[in-house]
């Protein structure tokens, strides 16, 4: 039978369904917006039987070595650790995110650059308390300045998790409407690195870039242009994306050579959350990931 028949591309991709998720390129950890520390979250993915963790957190390479860390602890099996980064980046006017996957974490001018998003963060969340009255409470109690000291890359779910900490909202979902949504348009922006940039950046500390949850809304000229960027890959497997949006992801990431990434953009490895594992890549599509890095 032919490589490309029809027939042969349908067994390939059976295979693939039925193959085991063995890395996870998409997580979170308490150093932005995770509910767990990097040790919890080795925990979970030595747990969910992973070979490879990504460590993807908001603007901040922060989680990597504790997460590096806490696999010496671990007495069932390997885990490694990828060091990566989530990128709030600015795009045709809107914001996206791009993982950097395989980063050095030695690389003073990325982790510059970092930094001074990371400090942006802070100021914004400054901004939040100032401009809620209700979490005066929280600042004189000192909450919020031990919310500051405990995470490198702070966001809009610290300041709700505030409100729920001092009873004045009950769930996040209520304190983003009743609270953070209505003042937004007041508080200082979000700092967003230019798409082109971020991605320069990545393949400068020698990682590799992927289109995190690519929009919906993404039409093909921007996927043109973000290949000539040199973006490396897109996420096809996350939480939001359909079976429907998959394919169709496959599809346009065959068309444009991008890598595959996939993950599960874990916040809370509980069994109420997202486990780190439930979403990722098989052991063929690591290794296509891995061989493209080593031959960029």
């Amino acid at each position: 039978m032919p490589r490309g028949s029809p027939f042969t591309r349908l067994c390939r991709q059976a295979a693939e369904r039925v193959a085991p998720i063995v890395a996870d390129l998409h997580t979170h950890t308490t150093a932005s917006d995770g509910d767990a520390t990097p040790s919890q979250l080795v925990q979970a993915a030595s747990r969910a039987k992973l070979r490879a963790l990504a460590i993807t957190d908001h603007d901040t390479l922060a989680g990597v070595e504790p997460a590096r860390q806490a696999t010496q602890g671990l007495s069932s099996h390997r885990l490694t650790i990828i060091p990566g980064v989530e990128i709030s980046a600015s795009f045709a006017g809107r914001e996206i995110h791009i993982l950097g996957l395989f980063v050095r974490t030695d690389v003073s001018e990325f982790q510059q650059l970092l930094n001074a998003v990371c400090q942006s963060r802070r100021e914004r969340f400054r901004d939040y308390l100032q401009k809620i009255p209700e979490l005066q409470p929280a600042q004189d109690a000192g909450l919020a300045a031990l919310i500051e000291a405990g995470t490198a890359s702070l966001g809009r779910r610290h300041v709700a998790r505030l409100l729920i900490q001092t009873g004045v909202a009950k769930q996040e979902q209520e304190a983003f409407v009743r609270f953070l949504h209505p003042i937004t348009p007041q508080v200082l922006p979000k700092q967003l690195i230019p798409a082109e940039t971020a991605i320069a950046a990545i393949r400068a500390a020698g990682g590799i870039s992927s289109l995190a949850h690519p929009p919906e809304s993404f039409v093909e000229t921007e996927f043109d242009t973000l290949r000539a960027y040199g973006l490396d890959g897109i996420e096809v497997r996350f939480p939001a994306a359909t079976p429907g949006r998959t394919q169709r992801l496959l599809t346009l990431a065959a068309r444009y050579g991008f890598l595959m990434t996939a993950g599960s953009d874990s916040h809370n490895p509980t069994p109420g959350g997202r486990l780190p594992g439930s979403l990722g890549v098989t052991a063929t599509e690591l290794l296509t990931i891995q061989s493209h890095r080593s031959g960029s």
